[in-house]
């Protein structure tokens, strides 16, 4: 039996761990569909992110904002401002477990990036794990053979969107204490999802303000987890581990909504992972696509 190194195992937990927290709040945000509008959660979700970040940032102080690399912490702000927008938009308008698999889509849409925007070499192995990609969400999105859920649209947009934010995240994680990066992305989320949210606000009552304020405790511990994974170890290495997002979900889509993706989405989100395991797998002669290791001088 095969032992992951201490270093794998190490990010292959905190990744699971990201999902799991991750799983938690996309379930909240869902239950608030049709009651209190995306921007409204998307601020009370930065704005407690924030609360349950001050422990750490009273015990260091502003040195915990110490950084050579602001542009950097802008870019990671803002497009994970937008993520947050259209990923919580289509989670109010799909199956908890539909948008998990679409998502899982995200490193093999950073391994395309990669050879269109970087230039990199294209192996077959890359091309065999795009088209198994490819064909996984062809059979989630079933074009022409289902009714095309808006929401499931949106998952994918929002895929691509993370694709370009884990290529931030991993080009900071090599120079930036996760903290850090968590808390710069805070201090740029809070005030700018609090001016669309100002134009569509409903003030909540005492259980939806619990509720809203746990997305902040969740969305604070999935980026935690995640940055701590990349740190831990390659983004090759712990990625594929990012497939748990949909067994979450569909444990918790199922509990709490009654729903469970059908069979057209697992067989297409065993193809994305199969697709992922394909492209990082060891003694690839072209390595597989690693977030950072270019772009840590091309981004600056």
């Amino acid at each position: 039996m095969t032992v992951l190194p201490t270093k794998v195992l190490r990010g292959a937990l905190w990744m699971m761990g990201s999902t799991a927290s991750w799983s938690c709040m996309a379930a909240i945000a869902r239950n608030f569909s049709g009651e209190i509008h995306t921007f409204e959660i998307v601020f009370f979700r930065s704005l407690f992110g924030s609360f349950f970040l001050l422990p750490w940032f009273l015990s260091v102080g502003f040195n915990g904002l110490r950084t050579k690399r602001i542009g950097m912490h802008m870019v990671r702000g803002f497009l994970g401002l937008l993520v947050i927008y259209v990923l919580f938009t289509a989670i109010a308008l799909a199956p908890l477990g539909e948008v998990a698999a679409i998502i899982a889509t995200r490193p093999i849409i950073a391994s395309i990036g990669a050879i269109i925007i970087l230039k990199e070499i294209a192996s077959g192995r890359r091309w065999t794990a795009t088209f198994l990609g490819f064909i996984g969400a062809l059979l989630i999105l079933r074009p022409g053979f289902s009714e095309m859920n808006l929401g499931v649209l949106l998952a994918l947009i929002s895929a691509v969107l993370m694709a370009g934010l884990t290529i931030v995240i991993k080009s900071l994680a090599r120079t930036e204490n996760p903290d850090t990066i968590v808390v710069w992305q805070m201090v740029i989320f809070t005030p700018c999802s609090l001016i669309p949210a100002f134009f569509v606000w409903e003030t909540p009552n005492f259980g939806q303000f619990i509720l809203l304020a746990s997305t902040g405790l969740f969305g604070t511990i999935t980026q935690r987890c995640l940055t701590r994974a990349y740190s831990a170890a390659d983004a090759t290495a712990v990625l594929p581990f990012d497939f748990t997002r949909l067994v979450f979900s569909a444990f918790l889509g199922l509990i709490l909504f009654n729903e469970f993706p059908d069979l057209f989405t697992w067989l297409g989100g065993l193809l994305i992972i199969v697709g992922v395991l394909w492209m990082t797998r060891k003694g690839n002669k072209h390595p597989p696509f690693n977030p950072g290791k270019k772009l840590s001088n091309k981004l600056l």
